[in-house]
């Protein structure tokens, strides 16, 4: 029986880490927002080229999200938004604004000065703003979280200029909902990260509304370990 035990304690742990491992080259760190996402005192990306991951939502009518980051001249700047695969937010598609020095403005189409406005833009601010149409986007699971989403847009171009950037995340819709904004594509994750693995896991379950079956699982590692650790004391 202890042979078993072993065994089974062994193949548990070596699927953790084939997960973990598996999952790192797919995932983003994440971003702390519980913090303020003003203009003011935006979400600071610390190296936007790393791949990052804002879970976040933007709470009512008319909320801005911002993110700021330093890009020299000449560095790709990356971002993408995807939705939780939630039937309420099917139709949500948030609009994203990348702002900044020397950028060619594009406004997708909306008024230039209702934008500058709602996004406080100064007078030496250019401005692209991306845009989603999709009526049918593609989704996208994530295996180690067991969780989907729907793709919206994405988006590329090289810094034009070195200087202080934002992303700006909103809905001209005046729509709510929760969103996951991917930011930078280089993956690198330290063993700090990958501690944390399990918190992830849990955060990003609970967020995408998961919480049932999040619960269950919980409760059946905890059960899975207990009795492990039983059989180990009292079955010398």
């Amino acid at each position: 029986m202890r042979i078993i035990i072993n065994s089974f304690s062994a193949v548990l742990i070596i699927l953790i880490l084939i997960l973990i491992i598996k999952s790192t080259a797919l995932a983003h760190i994440p971003l702390d927002t519980s913090v303020s996402a003003t203009k003011a005192e935006p979400i600071f990306v610390k190296d936007h080229q790393i791949s990052w991951a804002a879970y976040n939502q933007l709470d009512n009518a008319g909320d801005v999200d911002y993110y700021s980051f330093q890009a020299e001249q000449g560095e790709e700047i990356y971002f993408s938004m995807v939705i939780p695969q939630i039937d309420r937010y099917k139709n949500f598609r948030p609009d994203l604004a990348l702002i900044g020095p020397a950028l060619e403005n594009n406004y997708s189409g909306y008024d230039r000065d209702y934008i500058n406005s709602l996004l406080k833009l100064d007078p030496e601010e250019k401005i692209i703003i991306v845009s989603d149409d999709q009526a049918d986007p593609e989704i996208f699971f994530e295996p180690f979280t067991r969780t989907s989403y729907w793709r919206r847009q994405q988006f590329s171009t090289a810094a034009p200029a070195a200087g202080n950037y934002y992303l700006a995340v909103f809905s001209a819709e005046k729509a709510e909902g929760k969103y996951t904004l991917a930011i930078g594509r280089k993956e690198v994750w330290g063993l700090k990260d990958l501690i944390k693995m399990p918190k992830i896991w849990w955060d990003t379950r609970i967020f995408v509304e998961k919480d049932t079956s999040t619960y269950l699982i919980l409760a059946f590692i905890i059960s899975i370990t207990l009795f492990l650790v039983y059989r180990f004391i009292f079955k010398q």
